[in-house]
């Protein structure tokens, strides 16, 4: 299969769940003995707080999925049901998301339960993102071929958000405000690109469309198609 259908449909699927997180945001509207509209909005700062987190997290999802598949020279059935399995997560997040903004404030056993589930939605969804990225690297399906060294380094350092994710749930028994905050910060860390890409004198020369077509390029010590980009 080519990228560009796998890409259009996980599209869509991205859209749908970037959609629900708003739904979420209602409150409720004038009457009598209501609170002001400034006191509701307040109020509802646990829903504001987790809309922010998700939408920013199923974004970058999005942005760095279109930065992977862009590097994947060949599409396998197996890149095909991880990839569906992915957005099974991804799908999640929404509930995941109402879950953890209804009881953030319990105080109880409820609010981390609530905030392990949500950490959990996205270790699996990263567990997912990971898996494909080391079955391109496994399979030789990536434009730019990795030497051994770069593509230990570059799944460690694609991976790293499943480690945190880890910590996190476990941080949610300690404080499920601090382990909605964690999540923050992961994707601020994979706002910086996290997959290989085509060395820069490769693209010079070859231009846009020569990568598909081109023999596997080999990164040599010196060679940052390893690299994340800042």
């Amino acid at each position: 299969m080519e990228s560009g259908r796998l890409e259009a449909f996980s599209d869509g699927v991205f859209a749908v769940a970037i959609t629900l997180l708003a739904l979420n945001l209602a409150i409720g509207g004038p009457g009598p003995h209501q609170p002001t509209l400034a006191a509701k909005l307040a109020d509802h700062w646990p829903a504001f707080a987790a809309y922010t987190v998700s939408f920013a997290t199923v974004g970058i999802i999005w942005v760095n999925h279109h930065a992977l598949f862009r590097n994947i020279s060949e599409i396998d059935r197996t890149l095909l049901f991880v990839n569906l399995l992915l957005l099974f997560f991804v799908v999640s997040i929404p509930f995941a998301t109402a879950t953890i903004a209804a009881y953030l404030r319990a105080g109880t056993g409820d609010a981390s339960l609530a905030a392990a589930l949500y950490l959990g939605v996205l270790e699996g969804m990263s567990i997912c993102f990971t898996l494909m990225f080391w079955w391109a690297i496994r399979h030789d399906h990536l434009k730019a071929a990795l030497s051994a060294r770069d593509a230990r380094q570059a799944t460690i350092r694609f991976g790293l958000g499943s480690l945190i994710y880890i910590a996190g749930i476990g941080i949610a028994f300690v404080s499920a405000p601090a382990s909605l905050a964690l999540v923050g910060l992961v994707a601020v860390y994979y706002i910086f690109e996290q997959t290989p890409v085509r060395p820069q004198a490769s693209r010079e020369q070859g231009g846009p469309g020569t990568a598909a077509g081109a023999s596997p390029i080999r990164s040599g010590p010196d060679d940052n198609s390893g690299q994340g980009q800042g």
